[in-house]
């Protein structure tokens, strides 16, 4: 940081210049950033206010989130950063309401998601009593709230909200195929879709036929791009989607004798064909839907209303129940598994296109797999196809890129702007490595020790930070064009957050610190357009959010 001439105010020292005059000599310049003012990015969908998470352990309340705030607007990257253990993934799990109860709970605070407060009612799930001579707490928790709490985010999960796990192989069920899992997600959140393109499918016709005969002829050319064409015209013909998918891999590597394959193309054409009893089933499943979107419709004028509706909760809980059990014979083994199959066959070939979308290799083999069967970075785009099969308004991905080779980033990284650029999906990317956030991100928000300390656009932060946190992360990068310059680091290490330090959790490791570091914590103050910091080295106007 630049020196600033100081002047004794309200007991500490404080810079008489609002922002230093230039950056640290390590901050690199991002390549590519969309600008503050990008067309694509609209109101705000994910407000976040004085959030705060703790966990009670037998050594005592780890603060891990204690007040923190940020916001993202649609079609909005915004980067999480911060050392390890400074609270990003438990940021992530806060807004998904998926932290281990016990001993994590949120304490406080708002997560307003398209104006449905998320933490509705999180005051009454638990009461607190400090134990004497100890810093411990003991806590008493209502379990019918927790539940009811849990059931109204089963309205925001998946649809509303989707998230990319740190770690994969933890994430997926080790004895479930990749198809039965990603299937399960796509049927969850999309099933109406799906069944009603099944129910509305043409297996037959002139202009099914003509299409046939022209995928036969396309078939010789051995056109990959070609033969993918004319599949789509195929499945435009027969309604139904999937059978592009299934008669490209059907004829993809038959262009010596394409006619060979036409009695399997016209068995997937079969499954098209229902029964009384497929269609009898098929539409008891979407009544059923039905009425469980109706649920999460209550669910969430619940958040939004803060209050209980608990006639609509019954009616179409009970509505719902009803439509499962008129039809018992359904569970019956076997009868079951006959009456789901072309729906299994519809969704198996949904999810091929799925994993053909993240551009995983030999997608067919890979959706009958399991997920041993795969590497990490494989498993990882499986991830992100389950996330994505629900097409969710926000996506958060928390730490996507960590564990995978640069060839794979660099693709993951490419798959995530597409879906920004394609669908409008805002993306709250939670990482460590700036060189990510540089690449992909529109706004940065810089956490340390459960506190954002900085936000601003990507271009500002790396053009100009202001926080001593920050300088700090951004000149122990390296630099290609200074290959001989020192890298620095930050002293010391973050505080133990059971006891962490008054006032600015930084000023035991900050080279500016001033006695009223110690004192209060620093308000977020504006220092710019977009641009806010926690710092009493900055004195403008208190960010009001």
């Amino acid at each position: 940081m630049a020196a600033a001439s100081r002047m004794p105010v309200n007991g500490g020292m404080i810079p008489s210049e609002p922002r230093p005059e230039a950056g640290p000599a390590g901050a690199p310049t991002p390549p590519t950033a969309a600008p503050e003012g990008n067309s694509r990015i609209g109101n705000v969908i994910l407000d976040v206010r004085n959030l705060r998470t703790y966990f009670f352990t037998y050594d005592g309340v780890v603060k891990a989130l204690d007040g923190v705030s940020f916001n993202i607007r649609r079609g909005e990257t915004v980067g999480l950063v911060g050392e390890t253990g400074c609270g990003k993934s438990v940021t992530a799990f806060s807004v998904t309401k998926l932290i281990a109860d016990p001993p994590g709970r949120i304490m406080d605070g708002m997560i307003l998601f398209k104006g449905a407060n998320l933490l509705w009612g999180v005051d009454r799930e638990a009461k607190f009593r400090p134990i004497p001579k100890t810093n411990r707490v003991k806590v008493r928790r209502f379990y019918r709230r927790i539940r009811q709490a849990q059931e109204r985010m089963t309205a925001v999960r998946g649809g509303g909200i989707s998230m990319i796990f740190q770690e994969p192989q933890t994430a997926l069920n080790p004895i479930f195929s990749i198809a039965d899992q990603v299937g399960e997600a796509l049927l969850l959140h999309r099933g109406e879709e799906v069944m009603e393109a099944l129910l509305n499918a043409r297996p037959s016709g002139p202009e099914v036929e003509a299409a046939i005969r022209e995928l036969l002829k396309v078939a010789k050319s051995n056109d990959s791009e070609a033969l993918r064409e004319a599949a789509r015209k195929l499945g435009e013909a027969a309604r139904d989607p999937s059978i592009a998918t299934q008669s490209f891999y059907i004829f993809r590597s038959s262009w010596s004798d394409p006619e060979s394959r036409l009695p399997e193309l016209r068995k997937a054409l079969g499954r098209l064909r229902l029964s009384g009893f497929h269609r009898a089933y098929l539409r008891r499943e979407l009544a059923v839907l039905a009425q469980t979107r109706r649920l999460r419709e209550t669910y969430m004028r619940e958040m939004r209303e803060g209050k209980e509706h608990l006639f609509d909760r019954r009616k179409a809980g009970s509505l719902r129940n009803f439509l499962r059990l008129r039809t018992f014979y359904y569970g019956v083994w076997g009868v079951r598994g006959y009456a789901k199959r072309p729906l299994q066959q519809e969704v198996f070939w949904r999810v091929v296109s799925l994993l053909e979308g993240v551009r995983i290799a030999n997608p067919v083999q890979v959706a009958r797999g399991f997920p041993h069967e795969l590497s990490g970075g494989m498993l990882q785009r499986v991830m992100i196809a389950m996330a994505l099969s629900a097409r969710p308004e926000l996506l958060i991905a928390d730490e996507p890129t960590t564990a995978l080779d640069v060839t794979i980033q660099a693709q993951i990284l490419e798959l995530m702007r597409n879906l920004k650029e394609t669908q409008g999906t805002a993306i709250l990317l939670i990482t460590h490595d700036l060189g990510v956030i540089a690449e992909v991100a529109d706004r940065v928000a810089v956490m340390y020790a459960g506190n954002v300390v900085e936000v601003a656009p990507v271009r500002d932060l790396y053009k100009q930070p202001l926080h001593p946190y920050t300088q700090g992360l951004l000149s122990s990068i390296p630099r290609m064009d200074e290959p001989d310059k020192k890298l620095e680091s930050i002293p010391g290490s973050v505080p133990n957050l059971i006891y962490p330090p008054t006032g600015c959790r930084f000023h035991p490791r900050c080279p500016h610190a001033m006695p009223v570091c110690k004192e209060a914590r620093p308000p977020l103050t504006v220092e710019g357009e977009g641009h806010q910091v926690a710092c009493y080295l900055f004195h403008g106007p208190v960010y009001k959010g």
